[in-house]
């Protein structure tokens, strides 16, 4: 039940985390559109007027990560005793989401580091294209975790059955983030924004008041 509590926190932190970070993304990104991301000179003149706010957003990334991974850890202690298998690979997936969120957000690190001293453009494009499929495979690994979550609270009666019903949505949606990334598809970006929001408060609000008493070891 600790956990469970625990997980519950963390939620409330991850969600200020998050609008955190989409607050930073508006201040750096302001006046971006469509594929500006992926442009070495725009990039570059966004670095070098919000260093801070780059620096804030990697750590808050790294955060997310670890917060994520404490949750899934949470449900699956609520609903392991009867979906065992399915809490299994959502722990799996997200310790996947979490390790390459945190590599990623190290990366940027480095990327921004090395953004002002690289001379060959197409490279460094390369390089950003790399760097933002590799957060869109990390939140695709998290939606395989919250498909196993929903699933499971379907079947267990872990959670909410409405909550649980939200979160298959939420995962697909996570699962395909590769598209919205490959094809600019901002309107999939914001449904799937509005979905976490959704799911992670509900989540908050069951974990803190409903925690769940696991059988009795004897």
């Amino acid at each position: 039940m600790k956990l469970q509590k625990l997980g519950g926190f963390a939620c409330v932190l991850l969600v200020l985390v998050e609008i955190a970070s989409s607050s930073i993304l508006i201040s750096i990104f302001r006046g971006f559109t469509g594929l500006d991301i992926y442009d070495p000179v725009k990039m570059i003149a966004a670095y070098q007027g919000s260093t801070s706010f780059f620096w804030a957003f990697y750590i808050l990334g790294m955060l997310n990560g670890i917060l994520t991974l404490l949750i899934v850890l949470a449900l699956r202690e609520r609903m392991q005793a009867k979906a065992p298998t399915m809490m299994l690979l959502a722990v799996v997936g997200a310790s996947v989401f979490s390790g390459l969120s945190i590599t990623g957000m190290i990366g940027g690190f480095f990327r921004n580091i090395l953004l002002a001293q690289m001379n060959d453009m197409s490279a460094f494009r390369v390089f950003l294209v790399l760097h933002e499929l590799f957060f869109s495979a990390a939140a695709s690994a998290l939606g395989w975790a919250f498909l196993m979550i929903g699933c499971a609270a379907i079947r267990t009666r872990g959670l909410p059955r409405t909550l649980a019903y939200a979160i298959l949505p939420f995962s697909i949606f996570m699962i395909i983030q590769f598209g919205f990334a490959v094809s600019q598809f901002g309107l999939g970006n914001d449904i799937a924004s509005f979905l976490w929001l959704i799911v992670f408060v509900w989540l908050g609000v069951v974990l803190l008041r409903k925690p769940v008493q696991l059988p009795s070891q004897t």
